[in-house]
């Protein structure tokens, strides 16, 4: 089932796909979701006010080995930091990897709850899977970027 909110500050929805309680993938969308859903609304709260970060059960059966570990360091990425693709790498005990961390934030299939757009390039943002302009609408959210 998919369900979502509006996120106003981006001008665009959240989805969250899931099984029961278990979250199978959460991304945006330029069309209203069709109902709401809980998460979604609490995900978009958190997204222009702060606070804490909504928990729920990621479905990561899908995901590499490889993929769980750099999950596992961009959700300790605190809102309002960001790592370089290469800090991630260092510390998924993968150094030298950080266009493979890069490839695993492009398939991520769960926005915001991991989020990649806190991992930027050594030289600037880096890519975003929802373009650049999302990236840095979310950065800017978050205090990165005024």
């Amino acid at each position: 089932m998919t369900e979502g909110a509006t996120v106003p500050g981006l001008g665009l929805s959240l989805l969250v796909e899931h099984e029961g309680n278990r979250i199978k993938r959460i991304f945006f969308s330029p069309d209203a979701p069709e109902r709401p859903c809980r998460l979604a609304e609490e995900i978009a709260v958190y997204l222009e006010q702060g606070g804490p970060c909504p928990q729920a059960d990621l479905d990561l059966s899908l995901c590499t080995d490889f993929q769980k570990r750099v999950y596992a360091v961009v959700r300790s990425i605190p809102r309002g930091e960001t790592m370089t693709y290469g800090q991630v790498a260092e510390l998924a005990n993968s150094p030298g990897a950080a266009r493979a961390v890069g490839r695993a934030m492009a398939a991520n299939p769960f926005a915001i709850l991991i989020p990649c757009h806190r991992v930027l390039a050594k030289d600037g943002p880096g890519g975003y899977a929802y373009g650049q302009d999302i990236k840095e609408r979310l950065l800017r959210l978050e205090g990165q970027i005024r």
